[in-house]
């Protein structure tokens, strides 16, 4: 299908950012030039995406920390491998149903588990790295120890969670100095960030999980009443993962597997893939009602399955199964409407990046809720993830907490290959509807035909924090009063917390890379 203009619906889109050598799209302007700079200078892919990955956790730390977790699929051009790397942390040992029985706590040390994402970037850097480690952690030393202008997008989320930011001695200290919230441009300087990012830059990962990291953020912990000690982060291992996979008309669609939600995305596609897209590029009421439908029956279907897979295996034969695909398939052809499930406010950063060798790499990163668990370790300046708070406390649950268990995860990275080469990275933010938006997108490109740009910034639908069915304000009246008049229960909504923020690339003909950063927060393409 031949691409069409730049046009989402009757909204002009921004140009993709184009390039031969390499393209970095990330959260923040700062870590994706990092990136560029990283590969120009002749590093590897996987360098330049520590590079990425760590000024992100210095500058969008509400989003993304050294305290958070990862989620990572990256392809291999030499070997021509696909592998995933689960860097997500598990939950402290005295973590069980009992401790928990009146519900996970939200905000504070009993709302951390086991951070993974430094440990993920050494093992990847162990196979694929060139620089040597210390000089990975320059360009984010810097920003810490001299400081960086504060985003606008981090300046709005201190506002929207002043309550939650104003109740932590850590957080407060770093972000109202003066009891009052910092504002875009100003600029901010994190000291005991700058010590914690030197330490792992000397020592490796064993200085955050075995060393002075874990003790102080343990010891911290236990003083303020948390469940996290030293010895929980004692010897963390990311897990090496197989991807799974499905093919949407003629494309090659990799996700990540359990404790991560991938595969809900992939049985949307499989849903949908009864459909042809001339079916897919009717009315935007016919559309929507499709993808709605597909996303509810995944949904209703999937999610309960998803929790650590050490602890209960989800049956992804049957849920990826032919039969079951047609199951599905049927319930979409007649768009039959239903309820969603609930999602979460979300708190994430993410990167892709492509290089003129055919490496790719897509990463989900996060700390889950915006500010994760707003409780910031003064010790060492790493504000902690609230992952645990993935967990269920029903003790019939296959997600229910456990000591040294892996919690759900809303993270989806994207790897999308056609006729055996790289197509396209996809990536958002917006808790469990990443896999809802991921769909909607790569539908723009396959069935639609729409242009990177206007993939990304098309209006969508998705699902907010009580687990209703909400539509992008663009959407005229008339396309919701039909999906109203068909029984599918809509609100407006604008803003990006439910709706992501992409961050994708293209591999187009003859060696061009195009990337796209989404207009509904503060994103960065770039490329050379």
């Amino acid at each position: 299908m031949a691409k069409l203009d730049a046009f989402a619906g009757e909204k002009l889109a921004r140009s993709p950012v184009y390039g031969t050598k390499f393209m970095v799209v990330s959260g923040h302007s700062l870590a994706s030039t990092a990136g560029v700079k990283t590969l120009e200078s002749g590093g590897s892919l996987i360098d330049a995406m520590i590079v990425t990955s760590s000024v992100l956790c210095t500058v969008l730390p509400h989003a993304t920390s050294f305290g958070g977790d990862a989620f990572i699929i990256y392809y291999d051009a030499k070997s021509k491998k696909t592998i995933g790397l689960n860097a997500s942390g598990h939950a402290p040992a005295g973590a069980t149903p009992d401790f928990f029985r009146e519900g996970m706590v939200v905000r504070g040390p009993l709302a951390a588990s086991v951070p993974g994402l430094v440990r993920g970037w050494e093992r990847l850097h162990q196979k694929y790295g060139k620089i040597e480690w210390p000089n990975l952690f320059k360009t984010a030393l810097d920003l810490a120890e001299n400081g960086h202008p504060l985003s606008r997008v981090l300046a709005s989320a201190l506002r929207l969670f002043d309550k939650d930011v104003s109740k932590d001695p850590g957080c407060s200290s770093l972000y109202m100095p003066n009891g009052v919230p910092l504002n875009a441009g100003d600029l901010i300087k994190q000291p005991n960030l700058a010590e914690t990012i030197r330490s792992i830059a000397s020592e490796g990962s064993s200085a955050f999980y075995e060393g002075t990291i874990a003790k102080s953020i343990g010891d911290y912990s236990q003083q303020c009443g948390g469940l996290l000690s030293p010895a929980d982060f004692q010897g963390y291992e990311p897990e090496w993962v197989d991807v799974l996979s499905t093919d949407y008309k003629g494309h090659k669609v990799c996700v990540m597997p359990p404790n991560s939600y991938g595969y809900l995305m992939l049985m949307q596609l499989n849903a949908l893939s009864g459909l042809n897209s001339k079916e897919l590029c009717k009315s935007d009421p016919d559309r929507l009602a499709y993808l709605m439908t597909a996303a509810r029956v995944a949904f209703d279907e999937g999610k309960s399955f998803i929790c650590d897979p050490t602890f209960y295996p989800a049956p992804l034969d049957e849920l990826l199964s032919a039969e079951f695909t047609k199951k599905m398939q049927n319930i979409v052809a007649e768009a039959t409407p239903g309820s969603h499930q609930k999602p979460g406010v979300g708190g994430t950063s993410c990167i892709t990046i492509v290089d003129h060798e055919g490496n790719a790499c897509a990463v989900v990163q996060s700390v889950f809720h915006v500010f994760g668990s707003a409780w910031l370790d003064p010790g060492t300046g790493i504000l902690l993830n609230n992952r645990m708070t993935g967990f269920d406390t029903d003790p019939n649950h296959r997600n229910v907490v456990a000591p040294n268990k892996r919690p759900s995860h809303t993270l989806n990275p994207v790897m999308v290959f056609k006729d055996g080469a790289v197509k396209y990275l996809m990536t958002t933010p917006g808790g469990p509807a990443q896999t809802i938006s991921n769909v909607q997108m790569l539908t723009n490109l396959v069935d639609r035909g729409f242009e990177l740009s206007a993939a990304l910034e098309s209006p969508r639908w998705s699902i907010d924090g009580s687990g209703n069915p909400i539509i992008d304000d663009e959407y005229p009246q008339e396309t919701i009063d039909a999906l109203k008049a068909r029984g599918f229960l809509l609100e407006r909504a604008s803003g990006a917390s439910y709706f992501g923020s992409s961050k994708c690339i293209e591999v187009m003909d003859k060696g061009v890379f195009a990337g796209a950063a989404d207009h509904r927060r503060e994103a960065y393409a770039c490329g050379y």
